[in-house]
């Protein structure tokens, strides 16, 4: 049985299965860097809010680097300001 988490990476890889039916190559790339720019930003927003959430629960800066890929602690405050 798949997770949660499973079926929604699986939903937002189908998604990007959408640019392959733009058939003009140009129009195909100028779509994949909008969404790109669009996902970009939009997994800025969700990391700052888990970095957030983290650090209402009572982690230290350090313990959420370390959940963020073992980013240092300057670096997980950095992302709960959205940068």
């Amino acid at each position: 049985m798949a997770s949660s988490t499973d079926t929604a990476v699986a939903h937002i890889v189908e998604s990007f299965d959408a640019l392959d039916d733009i058939s003009d190559p140009i129009e195909r790339y100028q779509a994949s860097r909008q969404a790109g720019a669009a996902v970009d930003g939009r997994l800025r927003s969700v990391r700052q809010r888990i970095a957030l959430e983290l650090k209402t629960e009572g982690k230290t800066w350090r313990e959420i680097g370390q959940i963020m890929d073992g980013v240092t602690a300057q670096r997980a405050e950095q992302i709960s300001r959205g940068r």
